[in-house]
């Protein structure tokens, strides 16, 4: 039973989203993959070996001769199994014996070795090679990796099918007749699209105190790891950034319009030289992308994270100038006194950093240039007591911060996700369930960002637009014939 809550459904507490699962105290996370499948490896083994209709049949036979042998065994786990005192164990191995190739469960002596297992692994021992057997334990982990998967549903039907056996579990007649119809339908039997959500989720539903083998699970995974190789592989992501010298060049044309008119006609407009400055930071960092060819690399994203804040913030500033008596000064000098504050701590450290990429006297510099230092405050907090979020909801901009600002921030910031997605390879080995290795090759690359930078920067531009007009020549960047 696959479960997608809706962010709607989650509660926010403190800054943190809940999720409907966690909200119950009770309910504790309670994995197929990692937890339950490896307890069934065993039948997974039978079903792999017979096909599914015979499978299932010896494996109905196997679980009726454990529920003779040891009432004390509640779901059919192979680790309680193991656990069960010697002469139990035997009589239940010798059992099996009578209905099935003793080879099927030889695989598994290449985990539970003799050292720990001795009733087991002696009982079963085989000539088979250990890549043999490791082999074939990591077919079956590989079919039953997805809990939905028709592999995983037939072991999960199986758990269900022996608790019923020893009267440990109970249901309303109508889903017993549906689940008891099970092992005679094909999967693609339309009755199986009810069926098999249902006894998936009864399958789950287990006493709160019916605890995972935790030294089971160990010794399975370490094992299956143990024995087995990575098998590397990266996503294949093509660029898409064609248009991009064409498009540079557009927007350099619409920027020299607008920077002869400062220049020329308004070289004392503060409103003008800030907006300017803003669009000419976005665009150099656009040429970086495309000159450096950053366009699916994490730096790449760091550039749509610049122009999306830029965005944000020029309309802000246009939104909120009624409201303040200069407020393009008031963002020039907030800027500004984040650099006096710099230089101060620089000062004040008694360092001395001549190969350090900041420079220093330069920067003082900066921060004399028009104004006595002594008047220049340093404003700690965000520029205007907003911070960006706050600011994208003030100019009506929230989905376009909520869906990329955030995202490519994360890359700024070096959160888990994005060094998931970008720095960490999948493994495509089962038995090493999965894992990530560091991608130090720079093999994957990720996604193109052109597009959302050209969508970005297009929306910078129109401010400008918007603002101070664009001859009809400029339509799309080209001059009219």
């Amino acid at each position: 039973m696959a479960i997608n809550s809706k962010l709607s459904e989650h509660k926010f507490k403190k800054g943190k989203f809940i999720t409907p699962f966690n909200e119950l105290t009770n309910v504790a996370e309670n994995s197929w993959f990692h937890c339950r499948m490896p307890e069934y490896i065993w039948l997974g083994l039978v079903i792999k070996y017979y096909g599914r209709d015979e499978g299932l049949i010896k494996c109905n036979r196997l679980l009726k001769k454990v529920s003779e042998y040891s009432s004390s065994i509640y779901i059919p786990r192979f680790s309680d199994i193991l656990n069960l005192p010697d002469k139990n164990q035997l009589d239940i191995y010798k059992s099996f014996k009578e209905i099935v190739d003793m080879i099927i469960f030889a695989p598994l002596t290449v985990i539970f070795t003799y050292s720990s297992y001795p009733c087991f692994a002696s009982f079963f021992h085989s000539e088979l090679s250990t890549e043999d057997r490791i082999g074939l334990i990591n077919n079956v982990i590989t079919e039953a990796s997805h809990h939905q998967a028709d592999f995983s549903t037939d072991l999960r039907f199986l758990v269900l099918y022996y608790q019923l056996l020893t009267n440990k579990f109970h249901m309303p007649e109508e889903t017993l007749k549906q689940l008891l119809e099970y092992p005679t339908l094909s999967h693609r039997d339309e009755k199986m699209r009810m069926i098999r959500p249902v006894l998936r989720a009864m399958e789950i539903a287990r006493p709160l105190d019916e605890d995972n083998n935790s030294a089971y699970m160990d010794t399975f995974w370490e094992g299956v790891s143990r024995l087995s190789d990575c098998e590397m592989f990266f996503v294949q992501i093509e660029p898409n950034h064609a248009d991009a010298e064409l498009y540079l060049s557009k927007v350099k044309s619409a920027l020299q319009y607008y920077t002869e008119i400062l220049t020329s006609a308004r070289p004392l407009d503060n409103k003008m030289l800030v907006m300017l400055g803003i669009a000419t930071y976005s665009f150099k960092r656009l040429l970086e992308v495309a000159e450096h060819d950053l366009y699916q690399t994490i730096a790449g994203r760091g550039t749509v994270r610049l122009l999306v804040e830029n965005y944000i913030m020029l309309k802000y500033l246009l939104k909120n100038e009624p409201n303040h008596e200069d407020i393009w000064a008031e963002y020039q000098y907030y800027g500004i006194g984040q650099y006096k504050l710099i230089v101060e701590r620089y000062r004040e450290s008694g360092n001395d950093l001549p190969y350090s990429h900041v420079m220093y006297d330069y920067m003082d510099l900066l921060v004399g240039e028009y104004k006595n230092k002594e008047f220049i405050d340093m404003d700690t907090s965000y520029f205007d007591k907003k911070n960006i979020r706050e600011k994208s909801l003030n100019v009506g901009e929230k989905e376009l911060f909520g869906l990329y600002y955030d995202y490519d921030s994360a890359f700024e910031h070096g959160l888990w996700g994005a060094i998931r997605e970008s720095s960490l390879l999948k493994c495509n080995s089962p038995s090493h369930q999965f894992h990530c290795v560091p991608d130090i090759d720079n093999q994957q690359k990720l996604k193109d960002v052109w597009h959302d930078c050209e969508e970005t920067m297009n929306k910078i531009m129109l401010v400008l637009k918007d603002t101070y007009g664009l001859p009809d020549y400029f339509n799309e960047g080209e001059k009219s014939e």
